[in-house]
């Protein structure tokens, strides 16, 4: 007969991420439900600011490819042009 501890492991490695975060949330205590609510809107609000637009995407590729060329400033040449 097979273990029920391996059964059990054997589904959690088949879960989603998703699956798993409910599974927790409803076995944690409601003192730290309104912890984790906090966290998760915490989270949400750190990677929505975190999008960048169109216009910083062009300036970023733009950046990139004047680096790769070899056009930029030594940090001895930017604190020269600062003086």
């Amino acid at each position: 007969m097979p273990c029920k501890i391996k059964r059990q492991t054997d589904h959690l490695k088949t879960m989603t991420i998703k699956e798993k975060l409910i599974q927790e949330v409803e076995n944690i205590s409601e003192s730290l439900l309104a912890e984790t609510l906090d966290f998760v809107l915490f989270l949400k609000s750190r990677y929505a600011e975190e999008e960048i637009t169109p216009e910083e995407k062009e300036n970023i590729l733009a950046s990139q490819t004047a680096y790769l060329s070899g056009d930029y400033l030594t940090l001895d040449q930017y604190e020269v042009n600062q003086a």
